[in-house]
């Protein structure tokens, strides 16, 4: 299968491609695909033609996004709207990595993909825009949920912690 991957130089970016053997990734980092460009993810969609598009790009700093909404909601929202909207044009399904933050974290238990959703910041906000975004133009679109990220490298709760 051939696998565009968005967000390629990042954490999870470089997690998911020493993770996916057996299939061809075409990796694109943020200098060589900004999603936020919907011109330039249509023209990537048209020379690479992948099975499958891995969206691991976002605006990741949590706090930060306080401070820089406007930079929050390019990243989280913006971003995956460009993926969603091109892919949904071609048919391409989609893969979009989102975070638990887009709930409250008041449940008490682990949360499903059932449970309403209450983002209580700037961050958690964008990140549900992002998947409101994906849902809306792309039906053969994947959500996935994240906590933390684990990796010997970067910022991640087993570093921080």
């Amino acid at each position: 299968m051939r696998v565009l991957l968005c967000g390629s130089a990042g954490q999870l970016g470089r997690a998911v491609q020493q993770g996916w053997n057996g299939h061809e990734i075409v990796a694109c980092s943020h200098a060589e695909l900004d999603i936020l460009d919907l011109d330039a993810v249509r023209a990537t969609l048209e020379e690479v033609r992948p099975e499958l598009v891995l969206n691991a790009a976002a605006y990741n700093a949590v706090d930060g996004a306080q401070a820089d909404p406007e930079g929050a909601f390019a990243g989280n929202a913006l971003g995956p709207r460009n993926l969603a909207l091109a892919t949904g044009e071609r048919g391409v399904p989609l893969l979009h990595v989102s975070s638990d933050y887009v709930f409250d974290g008041r449940a008490g238990r682990p949360y499903h993909e059932f449970d309403a959703t209450s983002p209580l910041s700037v961050y958690g906000r964008s990140k549900l825009a992002g998947e409101e975004a994906v849902r809306s133009f792309n039906p053969r679109h994947q959500i996935v949920r994240t906590a933390w990220l684990y990796s010997p490298v970067g910022r991640n709760f087993a570093l921080t912690m």
